[in-house]
């Protein structure tokens, strides 16, 4: 089996990486004149973790370039230092709705309020964090989108075993039409991702998911190549969907 083949050698080829994930993507599924095979991607947690943390990188160089201040900084009035501008005191009427800054409950109000704001800028970042989180291990994120994977495209039309199937696949559907070629070329690559899985799922320390990656039927192809347990492990709100749905 040709993506069997090349699967196993990527991953023998790097035995300090623990893949957790392979997908066939890349399929077409509109009428063409002929049935292509689809690209294969591999994903390991160190190459994601990598990933990541270089995007995360960037960001924070992207964010620095945009907050940097002036070369003419310190030289300006309102700059902080023996330069800048003294603090007034402003003492205000008894009656007044304000209060004065030498009141020692005043200040102590002050540095609450300012303690306030510090303290929902950190809320609102943490949010954040567990929002993007959360995205981070949706199906639609870089976890489980093989064209962002660092072994995205590995081309299986260059096997000959490969060509004379899709030969034999584009000729079926010239022969009995095209809907129900594609219905078993779904089932062909549904029963080799059940096959990758089983062959390969021992040479690897992470859980191997297996699946066709294809945004027209992904939830109902998620279902059909993994196992009930990956399922509510890694997709519980596909797990209580009736298989098909």
């Amino acid at each position: 089996m040709t993506a069997l083949r090349h699967a196993a050698e990527v991953i023998a080829g790097h035995p300090d990486q623990d893949f957790y994930a392979i997908a066939l993507h890349g399929v077409s599924t509109e009428e063409s004149e002929s049935i292509g095979m689809p690209l294969l991607a591999l994903n390991s947690v160190q190459a994601l973790e990598r990933d990541r943390l270089s995007e995360s990188r960037e960001q924070l160089v992207e964010r620095g370039e945009d907050t940097d201040e002036p070369a003419d900084y310190e030289d300006r009035p309102d700059a902080e230092g023996e330069g800048g501008l003294e603090p007034e005191t402003v003492t205000l009427e008894a009656d007044s709705m304000v209060i004065t800054e030498t009141d020692d409950e005043d200040e102590e109000s002050f540095d609450d309020e300012s303690a306030d704001g510090e303290d929902l800028d950190e809320v609102l970042a943490s949010l954040e964090a567990d929002l993007e989180e959360d995205d981070a291990e949706s199906f639609y994120s870089d976890k489980w989108e093989p064209s962002d994977w660092h072994w995205s495209s590995i081309d299986l039309c260059e096997d000959p075993a490969a060509t004379l199937w899709s030969e034999a696949m584009t000729k079926q559907a010239a022969r009995e039409g095209w809907e129900p070629t594609v219905k078993r070329y779904y089932h062909t690559l549904v029963a080799v991702a059940r096959s990758l899985r089983e062959e390969l799922n021992e040479r690897t320390k992470a859980d191997l998911v297996v699946y066709v990656a294809d945004e027209e039927h992904a939830e109902k192809l998620l279902q059909l190549c993994l196992t009930d347990k990956q399922l509510s492990t890694y997709f519980p709100q596909l797990s209580s969907l009736p298989e098909g749905a």
